[in-house]
């Protein structure tokens, strides 16, 4: 009995790669998103010029990398990537606990990162904005090629007064949180504990934020409202 041989070229590889790429890219767009769906919308121009329109919004990670918009009083849907815009946001219609449907503003700004969002992606994204304030929190999503079950993982990025971009992965959590929050002492002596997880880092940024803009007694905790 004879059996072909395949030759496992250069060129062999990298197809083999391209076609595993699609298939979990498509596995995740499945998981993750509905695609294109269009949304009212704005791009800020890299001279923060802000065009009002509508964006066709992709899954969690390809809006971190392009996205398509279409301005008002045209029909043209353009691409823009990361590196061209100084951001986007749209009006997402979204659920709530109770399945009621309502409306929230999500607002991406172009930042630089360690890694892509996802294969051959650049490392200049959009990250979505999740809190503003003293202090503001981002949310960035990647795709984990080897893990099925878990095909994103996301972290959280601050920006301090100063301006700078902080990376708050799980293990350091506590080192970094205690650096911003030292001035909150209610929070402060809070940190590691039920509901003040890396998980409630959101929540934690919102109080903060509020404590900070209130300057209300250090050492008792109030709970800002959700906007």
């Amino acid at each position: 009995m004879q059996f072909m041989r395949i030759t496992k070229t250069p060129q062999f590889l990298f197809l083999f790669l391209i076609i595993c790429s699609n298939i979990y890219a498509n596995e995740v767009d499945n998981e993750w998103a509905k695609k294109n769906e269009r949304y009212p919308g704005y791009i800020l121009t890299l001279d923060n010029q802000k065009i009002d329109g509508e964006v066709l919004v992709g899954t969690i990670t390809d809006r971190e990398a392009k996205i398509q918009f279409i301005a008002d009083n045209t029909e043209k849907k353009k691409t823009y990537k990361a590196k061209e815009l100084a951001g986007y946001g749209f009006e997402s219609v979204e659920e709530d606990d109770l399945g009621l449907e309502y409306k929230r503003w999500i607002h991406f700004e172009q930042q630089k990162v360690d890694y892509p969002p996802k294969p051959f992606a650049s490392t200049t994204v959009f990250m979505q904005k999740e809190e503003n304030g003293a202090l503001e929190l981002y949310t960035y999503y990647m795709e984990v090629r080897n893990n099925r079950k878990n095909p994103i993982k996301y972290h959280y990025y601050i920006k301090n007064d100063k301006g700078n971009l902080v990376k708050v992965e799980k293990g350091d959590f506590r080192k970094v949180a205690g650096k911003l929050f030292k001035d909150y002492s209610a929070m402060y002596a809070k940190i590691g504990t039920k509901d003040f997880q890396y998980k409630n880092l959101d929540r934690m940024v919102r109080d903060y934020n509020y404590w900070s803009t209130n300057q209300h007694n250090a050492n008792e905790y109030r709970v800002a409202l959700k906007q």
